[in-house]
């Protein structure tokens, strides 16, 4: 049983709808990020990635059923094959990428320099492995199944003779990604559920903190400097006091003191001659490691939010199509509308989620960019405005004057007037 006209019309016009909507999102994800540093936060960058794999689907996606109108041997055909088997699994290793680093935060205690030394090499593994099927596929022809890149119903893509392709070099890795992504995220909410109680128990959990700035905070290695002083014995006046008492006397009217200094578990020690007792201020308090506990382990998990919801977002892309292209497998001769309907609207749309939560995340840094937008669109406005009300001032500015004048005055003076 094949699709109507109808119905591919349908999928068709759905296809291209959600991919317009995912170029846009991701649009707008590329111009943030370059114009303003308020938008790369750590995960941002992951995002901003993933969004050239998104915009290169999109296109693939965009061109909806044109290829398979060609011929499945046309260069459209081969070229949008290519696209989806290249780009599309990218989102999900995206994902995993993300999820790395949420495992890398957690128990290695990465921070912010660490994780971006590690982009370069997300970026050959989300990209270079997808590449590697996706270009050898145009060197495969047999007899029997023609060539790998064909009809898809949806679009160019796997051809329904090689359709255990489609399970063994594409859906089988992205659902092992999933799977793996999901113990890090099952593992790592373990240890944040662990910490927060923790810290709800001996309260040190502020429930007003502000995860996003937590959020900036985490990545930032810090040092911990201590500063001890030791009192002196004498007060300053009574060492002057002994000091004109016996102007002989080479020694310092303050007595010399001593300072202690730990940076990083280092200890360093530089030592006057200390005469009698001394006392030592201990301003690192239990109360304040609880503080710095708790802004850290809220913004791990503000991280870690954010991550899952692309997961989420990741499940809600794949779930339909593989439910779409098991049956195919199962039964190829059979083709079920709306499975196909729910393949053709959810896939293009990778990029429309990821620019929601990337909003999301960015939202102070979106409503200073609006903010400021809007000043410079006034600031526009309001000298436009000026320079069209400026001549006319000028000119009334210039008859009141020329009715002031003696009869004898020329009409050259008037016009020069104006001119200045």
């Amino acid at each position: 049983m094949s699709l109507t006209e109808q119905q591919l019309f349908a999928i068709s016009a759905t296809e291209r709808v959600c991919s317009a909507v995912s170029l846009i999102g991701t649009g707008i994800i590329v111009v943030t990020f370059i114009a303003s540093s308020s938008f790369r936060k750590p995960i941002n960058r992951l995002v901003f990635y993933a969004s050239w794999g998104n915009t290169m689907a999109n296109i693939a996606t965009l061109i909806s059923q044109s290829g398979i109108h060609l011929g499945t041997s046309s260069f459209l055909c081969q070229f949008q094959a290519f696209l989806i088997q290249w780009f599309m699994p990218a989102d999900a290793l995206w994902t995993f990428a993300m999820a790395c680093n949420v495992y890398l935060t957690f128990f290695h205690k990465y921070n912010s320099e660490q994780l971006r030394r590690l982009e370069w090499k997300y970026v050959v593994c989300c990209y270079g492995l997808p590449f590697i099927p996706a270009f050898v596929y145009f060197f495969i022809e047999t007899r029997e199944r023609g060539r790998i890149y064909g009809s898809a119903i949806l679009w160019c893509w796997v051809a329904l003779s090689w359709d255990y392709l489609r399970i063994a070099l594409f859906y089988g890795p992205v659902w092992f990604i999933i799977f793996l992504t999901f113990a890090i995220y099952v593992r790592a909410g373990r240890v944040i559920y662990q910490k927060r109680r923790q810290l709800r128990d001996i309260g040190g959990l502020d429930s007003s903190f502000d995860a996003e700035t937590a959020l900036e905070m985490s990545f930032f290695k810090t040092t911990e400097i201590q500063v001890t002083s030791e009192a002196a014995v004498c007060s300053a006046r009574q060492g002057e006091s002994a000091y004109r008492a016996s102007p002989t006397s080479s020694k310092s009217p303050y007595d010399p003191y001593s300072i202690t200094i730990e940076a990083g578990g280092s200890y360093e020690k530089n030592d006057g001659v200390s005469n009698g007792p001394t006392k030592k201020e201990q301003p690192d308090l239990p109360s304040q490691r609880r503080i710095r506990a708790s802004e850290a382990n809220s913004a791990a998990w503000a991280y870690t939010k954010y991550a899952m919801l692309f997961f989420i977002a990741l499940l809600v892309t794949w779930v339909p199509s593989t439910v779409n292209r098991v049956y195919a497998l199962a039964r190829p001769d059979a083709f079920i509308f709306s499975l196909n309907y729910a393949s053709s609207f959810v896939l293009p749309l990778q990029g429309f989620w990821n620019s929601i939560i990337y909003v999301s995340i960015s939202w102070p840094a979106c409503k200073s960019l609006l903010s400021d937008i809007k000043r410079r669109c006034q600031r526009v406005i309001g000298l436009h405005q000026d320079s069209r009300s400026l001549p006319h001032r000028t000119a009334t500015g210039s008859r009141k004057r020329d009715s002031k004048k003696p009869s004898g005055s020329f009409g050259n003076e008037s016009t020069q007037e104006l001119t200045i």
